[in-house]
């Protein structure tokens, strides 16, 4: 079995989810948040989680969260945001992960 984890949040200032590794499940998952090739953020999966303890995973220490600085993503553009685990470059299921433009402008008709 592969890496586990989920994005429960993604927002143009904020990435929050988990990481577990069943083959080494003590063991904090470091993951990698970027853009094509750009490096958002690095942090560890050892946040703990209650409701990912109650359900077996490990001892719930997995959850990571990088808060980006204002501006780093422009609220007017979508984005294809990577969730991998260093090191061999995996990815959480479901990354990319699609975060849509937070603000839409319509042209005067």
């Amino acid at each position: 079995m592969g890496l586990l984890g989920h994005v429960g949040i993604l927002t143009h200032r904020r990435i929050v989810g988990w990481a577990w590794d069943p083959g080494a499940p003590d063991v904090p998952v470091i993951v990698l948040i970027g853009i094509a090739g750009r490096l958002l953020g690095r942090c560890d999966a050892n946040l703990f989680r209650e409701d990912l303890a109650i359900e077996g995973f490990g001892t719930g220490r997995c959850g990571f969260a990088l808060d980006l600085p204002p501006g780093a993503l422009s609220l007017r553009q979508g984005y294809e945001i990577s969730v991998r685990r260093e090191g061999d470059g995996e990815h959480l299921p479901g990354s990319p992960y699609v975060l849509q433009p937070a603000i839409r402008i319509v042209p005067d008709r």
